[in-house]
């Protein structure tokens, strides 16, 4: 049950976690966001997770320096460094998650550019080639935001801003993957290979392989149109929007990561810069760290990061995915 008062979810917070800063000042709908959050969290490790000493939000100097150097607006952030996680604070950016339905407002009029029809209810937006499974958690949002304003929070937008990041994601992997995606999402499906042949269409790999980009965009995108029903194109975003508490999470599981490895493996082992440049330019391991989120690809430290969240947000990570969170010292939930 969501504390009632401040005073009450700071004391929960203390009591249950062991938490020595937690500061949010009057915003008690956040504090209760986190607190729920950490006692996901907390299950997931059958109450013997290591939370950070400190929460709060961000300073605007923070903040500003935190942008000016990754190059992003960054909703919060996390400064441990050390395994035993002494002085360890997540902040987190209150203006810009106060200003995130807005944000998410924004984005589908530009990405999406959904069309309503006089109820004000979303009939169009879908572009084909993107990932249909993202779009329609997209559009459940855009609903709620239209229909349940009051219902509709700031963690509903940070989602949904995720999962617009991972809409534009399954444009690009549309973009340099269609042969892919012809052979082996739409020729192994038998109700697609059978509408296909009855509308004259090719079902022969080869036959697209030999066509020009844009001859084969065109190709392809008439396939999806005439399945868009039947089978439609999903499971080629590079998913990040996992739920509501993504970006605790996502700072969590930099905190639980600190707390895994050792000075050796920042100055001169697998989380070293040399590491880094590394993983970044192996094309299998950008294939694996692709598969949990467009931002795992990033680095081995973001990879970590998003495998937690996904983890603990419930999700089965691919085995070879999951070697590798080993590999990066990734902190391992009990039972996984």
């Amino acid at each position: 049950m969501p504390a009632q008062t401040m005073e009450e979810a700071v004391e929960f917070a203390k009591k249950h976690f062991g938490i020595k800063t937690f500061d949010f000042g009057d915003d008690l709908e956040f504090a209760n966001w986190v607190n729920e959050g950490l006692v996901n969290i907390n299950n997931r490790f059958k109450g013997k997770a290591n939370i950070v000493e400190n929460l709060r939000f961000s300073t605007p100097e923070e903040t500003a320096k935190l942008t000016k150097d990754s190059g992003r607006v960054a909703m919060g952030w996390c400064n441990s460094f050390s395994h035993d996680g002494k002085n360890s604070t997540i902040a987190f950016n209150k203006d810009g998650i106060d200003n995130a339905p807005t944000t998410f407002k924004n984005l589908v009029e530009q990405i999406i550019a959904p069309e309503f029809n006089e109820s004000g209810e979303i009939i169009g937006g879908y572009s084909l080639g993107a990932d249909r499974e993202v779009y329609s958690e997209i559009l459940k949002l855009c609903k709620k935001m239209l229909n349940e304003s009051e219902e509709f929070t700031r963690f509903d937008a940070l989602n949904g801003i995720n999962l617009l990041r991972d809409y534009i994601e399954s444009f690009k992997y549309f973009g340099k993957n269609k042969l892919s995606i012809l052979k082996n999402k739409i020729f192994t499906d038998a109700n697609s290979v059978e509408i296909l042949k009855n509308n004259g269409i090719s079902v022969n790999i080869d036959d697209y392989a030999r066509l020009g980009e844009k001859e084969l965009k065109e190709q392809t995108e008439r396939i999806l149109d005439l399945l868009v029903d039947v089978n439609p194109l999903s499971g080629t975003a590079t998913v990040s929007g996992n739920s509501k508490f993504d970006l605790l999470f996502h700072e969590m599981g930099h905190h639980l990561h600190a707390m895994n490895t050792a000075l050796k493996d920042s100055m001169w082992g697998r989380l070293s810069k040399k590491s880094q440049k590394l993983f970044t330019s192996d094309p299998e391991k950008q294939k694996l760290a692709g598969l949990v989120s467009w931002y795992a690809q990033t680095n081995p430290k973001e990879f970590v990061a998003e495998c937690f969240n996904a983890l603990c947000a419930g999700r089965k990570l691919p085995d070879d995915v999951m070697k590798m969170y080993e590999y990066y010292k990734g902190p391992m939930l009990p039972n996984m």
